[in-house]
């Protein structure tokens, strides 16, 4: 028996096949990363754009990225980037996640919706012109 122990308390997986390990664990990590955006969709997500990324988002942007965290809430599990997860939970009788890799995700899709280059009208420029 594998224990992992996330954000909604310890979760057991049956490990009598380890092939099968991977796909009763995805959703454990799906439900784990979706607490993680809740509380920061529910807390301040201002404030840790402000502390994390030393940048305001503005109503629309804030608006962006609540729905961009929404839609990665049900997002599939990447196994690529939480393979040191899946490799952990495979040797290991007991994982306690670590949220790095979790906000690494979630930082990722904060910063594809705060930082887009600014698209500018017909007409319009960065510089004045003399």
């Amino acid at each position: 028996m594998k224990m992992v122990k996330t954000a909604n308390g310890i979760k057991k997986i049956d490990d009598w096949n380890p092939d099968l390990i991977p796909g009763l664990l995805k959703p454990i990590l799906q439900q784990h990363r979706a607490t993680l955006v809740n509380k920061l969709i529910q807390g301040e997500l201002n404030t840790y754009i402000d502390y994390k990324f030393s940048s305001r988002a503005s109503v629309g942007q804030l608006e962006k990225i609540r729905n961009s965290l929404d839609l990665l809430k049900d997002d599939g599990i990447d196994p690529v980037l939480y393979s040191p997860i899946f490799q952990s939970v495979l040797h290991n009788d007991f994982t306690n996640l670590d949220n790095a890799l979790f906000y690494r995700e979630i930082d990722a899709t904060i910063s594809t919706r705060l930082l887009r280059p600014h698209t500018f009208e017909k007409g319009q420029h960065m510089f004045s012109q003399q």
